[in-house]
């Protein structure tokens, strides 16, 4: 599986033109018919979206995803879902290149598996997404090497400013490195894949935020795997969040 892809799939569009209001859904479960309804009623409340359309538009999305995922039933039978929905800002007038680390702990046996998470625009612009290859990562590395001075340095200490000032100078740095570099075209409506926690992940940035936009990625798992990742991050299992 390639680390990163688009899948050949038509999602059903639905016709937004604006946005309320700022808020994020997240959701770490079991993957279940309601999902998409609960989903669409939460972008209908803070856009002006049509909740009928958006079921659709959103299951087609969460099957697509699942379809696509490596893994028999029971290695794929929750999910972490998550949709942003914002308005314009200027958060990432300097992109934010990184590659995604590792989201839960792999089930044993199934650690080499490629994990992916997969993203789809529904308004607004679509993330950045740069080519998997070499020359980007081998970028990325130097970047990691010149700024966080910390990492294998086990004898020196680093504060919570130290870090912040130090990824906001990579930040920076990569900004500039990456500014002439192709792109990955990607329009809205496209379901990307890409993977998380490798090497050859590939390396990303939320777009400049000059619009309203509508924004969803999923990644699937196991139960155990979903369990240990709503544990890293202090949240219940099949519960929603609405920010």
């Amino acid at each position: 599986m390639s680390s990163l892809h688009i899948l050949p799939v038509a999602v059903p569009e639905s016709p937004l033109t604006f946005v309320k209001r700022s808020a994020t859904f997240s959701y770490y479960g079991k993957l279940c018919k309601s999902l998409a309804h609960h989903a669409a009623k939460f972008v209908t409340e803070n856009t002006d979206g049509v909740e009928n359309e958006l079921i659709t538009t959103l299951q087609a999305f969460l099957e697509a995803s699942h379809s696509d995922c490596m893994g028999d039933p029971s290695e794929k039978s929750c999910c972490w879902f998550t949709i942003r929905i914002t308005k314009p800002n200027n958060a990432f007038d300097i992109p934010r290149w990184h590659q995604d680390g590792r989201m839960f702990q792999y089930d044993e046996g199934r650690e080499a598996v490629a994990r992916s998470k997969y993203a789809l625009t529904i308004l607004g612009p679509p993330t950045l997404l740069l080519p998997a290859d070499s020359a980007v990562f081998e970028t990325i590395t130097n970047g990691e090497e010149k700024f966080l001075w910390w990492r294998g340095n086990e004898g020196k200490k680093s504060t919570e400013k130290d870090r912040d000032e130090a990824y906001d100078a990579m930040r920076e740095w990569l900004s500039d490195e990456f500014r002439e570099t192709d792109r990955v075209a990607v329009t809205k409506g496209d379901i990307v894949r890409f993977s998380w926690g490798r090497n050859d992940s590939p390396v990303h940035s939320e777009p400049q935020m000059l619009m309203d936009r509508v924004f969803m990625t999923v990644l699937h798992g196991s139960e155990a795997e979903l369990r240990s990742m709503c544990e890293f991050r202090a949240v219940e299992f099949g519960k929603i969040y609405n920010e």
